[in-house]
């Protein structure tokens, strides 16, 4: 289930779409799951392509984003 990650203190900087990362019982193995590297890139994202209306769009933007750390 996904969990919105609410900061402990009010910041202004918070946009609502960071997603909250479950504390893992294995650092080696355990960082490395699927549920927790998900949210940890999701949480990685420009706000621009969280916030995304669209499916299409967020691919757009996605891809985009992508393209600009490899090639720039």
């Amino acid at each position: 289930m996904l969990t919105p990650y609410e900061p402990v203190c009010s910041l202004s900087s918070s946009g609502g779409t960071l997603l909250a990362v479950p504390k893992s019982r294995l650092k080696s193995k355990g960082d490395r799951a699927f549920a927790i590297r998900a949210l940890l890139l999701w949480n990685d994202l420009p706000e621009e392509i969280r916030l995304a209306d669209s499916v299409s769009s967020f691919k757009s933007l996605l891809k985009t984003h992508f393209y600009r750390l490899a090639f720039m």
